[in-house]
């Protein structure tokens, strides 16, 4: 009788799958590099020596702010994943989940269009021992709330920005922008019985999916009967989160002696990074320097705003991805643990 699976074809066939599958990661891992490279190189590019002056004249009280506020976005983030998933029965350990928490925002920058966090976000927890359908159930939640926050932040950052006169053009755009995402998670919300049934339907043409949706549909089930005991934390923790984050630049143009309004730098960078991922490259391949340079050029001298954009992609990105690299090696390294059970 003849050994089925064996054979040289098969071997070449897997051989070939895995080629496949290894020069896929490596144009993944080659765009995100080009995305980090460019973080750098356009601000120089158009700033010339002068930025790269300013930026090593930097002070080390700056350096110390931007690594604080990067630091307590990435906890803020981590804290609100470790609620979601404690309310599931599912919480692994507070460092793991750090780790997990940072490797999947990397994941989310240095992918097209962010299309790698998601799937990151769940093979990390589940690499952590968090079970399938909590590690699904947590990773739609979440950018549910980033949405939420933007969603309420942005109106309230045009109101402040009532009389501002410089960018009228950006204040508009901020409640075209809040009122697309209103609209999206009401229709998400509104539509979210026909959603889980097609979803349902897909589950039962493929008899290994039933399982891992009726789980899936118990824990997505939990997570909306959270209600405001959990909902009112992940909305405070998004917020102390991007507002973390985006105060990173107003610490750096404090520091360069040309403050700004938080509510304008907040909506120059949430126009500027989310205008970016729409087009599909890797942390926006250098769109997001590019409009923001141009936005602070017209408010500063042009050295001014290149330094201030190179200081800025350092704090929020090439940082964070440093450490998001490292935790994303330490799960892939280390051992998987088996899952908790679930209380649902």
């Amino acid at each position: 009788m003849q050994h089925q699976g064996g054979g040289p074809a098969h071997v070449a066939h897997g051989a070939e799958r895995g080629a496949r599958g290894m020069m896929r990661r490596f144009g993944t891992f080659g765009l995100g590099a080009l995305a980090l490279v460019l973080a750098v190189a356009l601000p120089l590019a158009w700033g010339g020596m002068a930025a790269l002056r300013a930026s090593l004249d930097f002070s080390r009280a700056g350096w110390a702010g931007m690594v604080l506020l990067a630091g307590l976005a990435a906890l803020a983030r981590a804290t609100r994943q470790q609620l979601l998933l404690r309310h599931l029965g599912a919480a692994p350990g507070v460092g793991v989940n750090l780790a997990a928490s940072l490797a999947t925002e990397t994941a989310y920058a240095l992918t097209p269009g962010g299309a790698g966090g998601p799937p990151a976000s769940v093979w990390l927890l589940r690499r952590a021992g968090v079970p399938l359908p909590a590690a699904l159930a947590v990773s739609a939640a979440d950018p549910l709330f980033d949405a939420l926050f933007f969603a309420l932040a942005l109106p309230l950052a045009a109101l402040a920005l009532t009389f501002e006169t410089r960018v009228p053009a950006l204040r508009d755009g901020a409640w075209l922008a809040s009122g697309l995402l209103l609209l999206a998670l009401g229709l998400v919300w509104l539509l979210r019985q026909r959603l889980l049934r097609w979803l349902c339907v897909l589950s039962r043409r493929r008899p290994r999916w039933r399982r891992a949706w009726r789980d899936l549909r118990k824990s997505l089930r939990e997570l909306a009967r959270g209600g405001v005991r959990l909902w009112l934390p992940q909305l405070l923790l998004a917020t102390v989160q991007w507002c973390a984050r985006y105060g990173v630049l107003a610490l750096i143009l404090i520091s360069l002696g040309h403050a700004l309004p938080f509510a304008l730098l907040l909506l120059l960078q949430g126009v500027a990074l989310h205008a970016a991922q729409w087009t599909g490259a890797p942390a926006g391949a250098g769109g997001a320097e590019l409009a923001l340079g141009l936005v602070l050029s017209t408010l500063m001298p042009a050295s001014s705003a290149a330094s201030a954009v190179l200081l800025w992609r350092i704090g929020t990105l090439l940082l964070p991805s440093l450490a998001g690299a490292l935790a994303f090696m330490a799960l892939g390294a280390r051992r998987v643990q088996p899952a908790p059970s679930q209380a649902i």
